[in-house]
């Protein structure tokens, strides 16, 4: 629990893997494609566009158009930020072109219940984002049980918030 790992290609890409994520790669000569099964995954891409760098999430897929970009899966919702450069965000089969979308920095892209939402962040609220690459959490009125479930991805001895009434205040903090 509470894992990070850095994975580096020989291309000179690097994804950095939260704890408690699985993530499977194929990198060749001719393609570099990542599946991200669960969790959550720091990606600072080489560019190369003769050979995309593209992550595929479920149905969805994010293809590397030379950027450093975040891609968070749980089990019914998936979140993709874009700190620098720009990603194009679809899905493979192109059902829907309202689901797709250019990213730029500061874009988060949301899917909760397979409808998508654009949101703008600051620099600064990325950067809390991933504090996990440094080892710390960062939570700024975050729902209590919100904070317990991002906790608890960490812990082995899991953190319940038995009184409904108090699942719902909020919470500052930095944790280790």
């Amino acid at each position: 629990m509470g894992g990070h790992e850095v994975v580096s290609f020989a291309d000179g890409s690097k994804i950095e893997l939260n704890t408690n994520t699985v993530l499977r790669a194929r990198m060749t000569s001719s393609e570099r494609v990542v599946w991200l099964d669960k969790g959550e995954a720091y990606f600072r891409v080489k560019h190369d566009p003769a050979h995309p760098f593209v992550v595929m999430v479920g149905d969805r897929r994010v293809t590397d158009l030379g950027t450093q970009f975040v891609v968070r899966r749980d089990r019914h919702d998936l979140r993709v930020a874009v700190l620098q450069g720009r990603v194009w965000f679809d899905r493979p089969d192109k059902e829907s072109l309202k689901q797709s979308a250019f990213l730029t920095p500061g874009d988060v892209a949301m899917i909760q219940s397979g409808e998508m939402t654009l949101v703008k962040k600051t620099v600064h609220a990325l950067d809390s984002d991933l504090a996990w690459r440094h080892g710390v959490l960062v939570f700024h009125h975050t729902p209590l049980a919100a904070a317990a479930r991002e906790l608890n991805r960490y812990n082995r001895i899991k953190i319940v918030i038995d009184d409904a009434s108090a699942q719902g205040m909020t919470m500052n903090g930095s944790f280790p």
